[in-house]
């Protein structure tokens, strides 16, 4: 494969910087958390955390409030959001920011999987 430049380009693959996904978790019914492992032998890769959550149509994410700041990237699908008890439309393509004890929940009203790459870190 060439680079718009015209330069053949590798895949990914042994030694290079692709990151995976730790074993995902079941944050509710049609909710998953997939976090990404950024660790590595001598600890942190990265000041935050980041992750990737699936809301299955017809489901909604538990309520969440925290001490991290946090931003969603919305990749596909769309939903509504209930922050600090206002709901707002959220849909592919849409990045919101969450401030440290704001409270926030996901339902997914389309008919598609909602699917959302999350980033937070301590204030």
């Amino acid at each position: 494969m060439k680079s718009q430049h015209g330069d053949d380009l590798d895949d990914l693959d042994d030694g290079a910087p692709r990151l995976s996904f730790l074993e995902p978790e079941e944050a509710a019914a049609g909710v998953l958390i997939h976090e990404i492992d950024l660790m590595d032998q001598s600890g942190p890769r990265s000041p935050f955390k980041a992750s990737r959550f699936t809301v299955e149509p017809g489901c909604t994410s538990p309520l969440d409030n925290h001490a991290v700041r946090e931003i969603w990237m919305v990749a596909e699908g769309e939903g509504e959001l209930l922050y600090d008890g206002r709901p707002l439309r959220l849909k592919a393509a849409d990045v919101v920011y969450f401030d440290s004890h704001q409270s926030h929940q996901v339902t997914n009203d389309g008919a598609q999987t909602l699917v959302v790459y999350s980033v937070w870190w301590s204030s």
